[in-house]
């Protein structure tokens, strides 16, 4: 890819300090690619650009992060790719498996597309478009290991009121911290934690086990089908903990409350395998890679 080249990445923005595509968006341009936001409120305000925007731009991939179903995006990507078939269309497919039976067009239009379900990979690649495992990640401008010392909280969560949130107020009280974080405070209450709870209701990984993995915690999470492939990542009593429901949860509790050195081995664990292989950085690189990989294949 050369300078002149630029991506133009589209996706929904509120004006927070941080969210998930902005702060991808900064990775991407610290990579030293020319990074063009289109950011948007609502869906009904989408709108891609023409042909004049394109070329004075020189578009090469057209980046795009959304979560859910929008007949708007739909119908813009579907004339978009009409008007400019070279332009390397990339979609996120956002919150795989609950989101997959939404996202055939947006699939079946990408050069490239990414989804954090590893089953969802595999359907879409049966369905023949060249679809990416693109599982979640930590941002390291958010979710990084700076306290090494003592944590206040002995069991975090930021889900709110789902499964088991009463289940453990009730068991742990004061020792059990549920607490909406937004932006960078999370960088503070995760590193004030020394476990954090979460329960994915879907079957899917979800991206709070890399973030607070990121900041040294021992994350306990229920255990997922083989098949989402979570476990090829963290490794019981290794890297997180499982568990499989009320009664083993309350087992593995009681044993990180006797045992509180386990916490911190396992978070150092956590943390060390996502610096390493699981951050807005790598994740980026990776997708840089498949661009270069789709354009070498499309010369032959």
């Amino acid at each position: 890819m050369t300078n002149k080249n630029s991506w133009l990445f589209l996706y929904n923005y509120n004006g927070e300090n941080w969210s998930l595509p902005k702060g991808f968006s900064e990775t991407l341009r610290n990579l030293g690619l020319n990074i063009i936001d289109l950011t948007f409120k609502n869906d009904k305000e989408i709108k891609l650009p023409d042909k004049k925007f394109i070329d004075k731009n020189y578009i090469e991939v057209l980046l795009v992060f959304y979560a859910g179903y929008s007949e708007k995006l739909n119908s813009e990507l579907i004339e978009f790719k009409s008007k400019f078939p070279k332009v390397i269309i990339i979609n996120e497919l956002g919150d795989e498996p609950q989101t997959q039976h939404l996202n055939y067009i947006r699939a079946s239009l990408s050069d490239i597309c990414l989804t954090p379900d590893y089953e969802s990979n595999l359907y879409w690649k049966k369905k023949g478009f060249n679809c990416k495992w693109f599982t979640h990640w930590a941002d390291s401008k958010i979710f990084y290991y700076k306290n090494h010392g003592e944590r206040n909280y002995f069991l975090s969560t930021t889900m709110g009121n789902r499964k088991y949130s009463f289940f453990l107020k009730i068991i742990l009280g004061s020792l059990f911290k549920n607490k909406f974080v937004e932006g960078f405070s999370n960088t503070t209450f995760f590193n004030e934690s020394q476990n954090v709870f979460q329960y994915a209701r879907w079957d899917e990984i979800t991206r709070r086990i890399f973030e607070a993995s990121a900041c040294g915690c021992c994350v306990l999470t229920n255990k997922l089908s083989n098949s989402k492939n979570l476990e090829k990542i963290f490794t019981h009593n290794e890297s997180i903990i499982f568990y499989e429901n009320r009664i083993s949860l309350l087992i593995e509790i009681i044993k990180l409350l006797k045992n509180r050195k386990k916490s911190r081995r396992i978070g150092k664990t956590a943390a060390y395998i996502v610096g390493n292989n699981h951050t807005d950085k790598a994740r980026a690189n990776k997708l840089v890679e498949y661009v270069k990989e789709f354009k070498l294949n499309s010369n032959k």
